[in-house]
């Protein structure tokens, strides 16, 4: 058995692709910890797994209003934290550890831990090609303005774990790039979608964005005149109370999503990885609203759109230009079948196998696996 730690940061749909990460660690015997922002405290609880907060690191919160250039910066900030680094190193040094798994995202920590020698992998949660380019546009150049190489920092470790899916990627990766795969497929079921009068699931991102609420309104009122039943969740960034609610509509702070998927005929999403993905493990089209256009999401929606299993608008589209593109997938247009097809893929797909593969790589050796039913 290995002792390993894992090491994030509250950002959003950042920590999902974690737990998976350390459920199939699990499977292989592995003891695992995590080091981690305060709001994932509950969600690592719950999944049985012992975490600790850091004690150095500047405060973290996913949920703070502000504009675009505001939430840059503070995500900046948080990325290029030495006193996040000081505390994964810290942490791993406190319990002998045999594998430090750090979010790609904390590129000090990724740096710093590399630098003493320790055996780390980044956990890459949305496409490499992404991350490839980001670090060398306007995020790289405010990460060197703290100190930081974020190119440098993304290819500095031996493994790095890839837990998008590999149709959306673009161009190839490079040497010790291993993906796993969408981690949200192990669960997902091919959904059986209620023909009669089809549901329709919205999600938004559970990070605060600027014009998140008001796209959450257009979104209903575009849904409300058709013949659809509407679940939509708000996360923590959007007031339910602050909504106008249609009669075919049902709006809740959050729900386990997996429930919807299995009978759902659409997804109207913003262009987050991991709503994106799970919804496709699902083989369920999704419709993409981008909403914060410094992250992966334009991404996302550019990919959703190449791959023919959904349909991509801005974030500020009008109700009835969503009203159109809502129909023309929920009609017989060929998103349903591309997105079909695309589960089936993703559900196949053996994330352990291609973990054991990378770990091996790094001199962990694998154990019998034994995935629970």
């Amino acid at each position: 058995m290995s002792e390993v730690l894992i090491a994030t940061l509250d950002a959003g749909g950042n920590l999902p692709p974690a737990l998976a990460l350390a459920r199939l660690l699990g499977e292989r015997g592995d003891h695992v910890r995590f080091l981690s922002s305060p709001a994932q405290h509950d969600a690592i609880h719950r999944a049985g797994h012992p975490v600790r907060t850091y004690s150095s690191a500047a405060p973290v919160d996913s949920r703070r209003t502000g504009g675009l250039p505001a939430i840059a910066w503070r995500q900046v900030a948080a990325f290029a934290d030495r006193g996040a680094a000081a505390d994964v190193i810290a942490e791993a040094s406190r319990v002998p550890t045999d594998l430090v798994v750090i979010d790609c995202l904390m590129v000090a920590a990724v740096r710093d831990a590399v630098a003493t020698g320790l055996p780390v992998v980044s956990l890459v949660h949305t496409m490499w090609s992404f991350f490839e380019a980001t670090v060398r546009g306007p995020f790289g150049l405010l990460l060197r303005a703290r100190g930081v190489d974020a190119g440098a920092a993304l290819h500095a470790p031996a493994v790095k774990l890839v837990t998008a899916m590999p149709e959306f990627e673009r161009g190839t990766a490079g040497d010790g790039v291993h993906r796993l795969g969408a981690l949200e497929a192990r669960d997902a079921r091919a959904a059986v979608p209620v023909e009669e009068r089809p549901v329709v699931l919205v999600s938004l991102s559970t990070t605060y964005l600027p014009g998140q609420a008001g796209a959450m309104q257009r979104i209903l009122d575009a849904l409300a005149p058709l013949p659809v039943d509407v679940v939509a969740t708000t996360g923590p960034a959007i007031d339910p109370g602050s909504l106008r609610v249609p009669a075919n509509a049902r709006v809740e702070r959050s729900l386990p999503h997996d429930e919807v998927l299995r009978r759902a005929s659409l997804v109207v999403g913003h262009g987050g990885h991991g709503t994106t993905a799970r919804a496709l493990a699902h083989g369920v089209p999704v419709l993409v609203l981008p909403m914060n256009p410094l992250i992966d999401q334009p991404w996302i929606a550019q990919a959703v759109e190449r791959t023919g299993v959904g349909r991509r608008l801005p974030g500020r589209a009008s109700a009835a230009r969503i009203r159109a593109a809502a129909e023309a997938i929920l009609g017989d247009g060929p998103e349903r079948a591309s997105a079909r097809a695309l589960g089936e893929r993703m559900r196949s797909n053996d994330p352990g196998a291609a973990l054991d593969r990378a770990l091996e790589a790094m001199g962990v050796p694998a154990t019998p696996r034994s995935r629970p039913e």
